[in-house]
């Protein structure tokens, strides 16, 4: 099944050809908006994967939707459409991590490469942002290694690698990583 998407514009006509250029091309519409806040409110409601959103809509404009999508994660990336050229408007988009920009009239030859490389640009960060966890995890683990490396080496009167290896073949005996060995005995030495 391909990725789920929501419509946000305030025009239905613009709304129904969207969808039908979407479902055309194997995306799931989620559902459809006619203002910035149906628009939160559905991304709420579903989590879709993208969601295509007009700029100037009533009630609460796509980048003031944008913002609190973003803010809340409440859509994987946004593809905002607009009826106007504006520098300035685009200059905000970009601002608020708006993944692709369409001025309208949109069609199926600017549209569905849009959110191609929306989608791809939104997964190679998605990726970067579990690298970047990844590693402050393996930094957080490895601070927890050496504070009891010290303590074990100040209580048993033994070098670095004496106490290097004792923790690492603590873990490998109770068959638990050295980090979660090194915090219990943080924890049994009282620090």
């Amino acid at each position: 099944m391909g990725l789920r998407g929501v419509i946000a514009d305030d025009e239905v006509l613009i709304r129904m050809y969207i969808r039908e250029i979407l479902e055309n091309n194997g995306y799931e519409v989620a559902g459809e908006a006619e203002d910035g806040m149906d628009a939160v409110t559905l991304c709420r409601e579903t989590k879709p994967d993208f969601i295509i959103m007009d700029i100037n809509m009533p009630v609460m404009t796509g980048l003031e939707a944008a913002r609190v999508i973003n803010e809340e994660k409440l859509a994987g990336f946004i593809i905002v459409l607009t009826a106007y050229r504006d520098r300035e408007i685009a200059e905000k988009a970009v601002n608020m991590d708006i993944m692709g920009y369409i001025v309208k009239p949109v069609d199926e030859d600017t549209l569905i490469p849009a959110i191609k490389i929306a989608q791809n640009k939104y997964r190679q960060i998605e990726e970067m942002e579990r690298e970047f966890s990844r590693t402050k995890e393996t930094l957080n683990d490895r601070k927890y290694v050496d504070r009891a490396k010290g303590i074990i080496m100040e209580r048993r009167n033994m070098t670095e690698k004496e106490a290097f290896s004792y923790i690492r073949r603590l873990a490998m005996d109770k068959g638990k990583p050295m980090a979660e060995i090194a915090k219990m005995l943080l924890k049994a030495y009282g620090e």
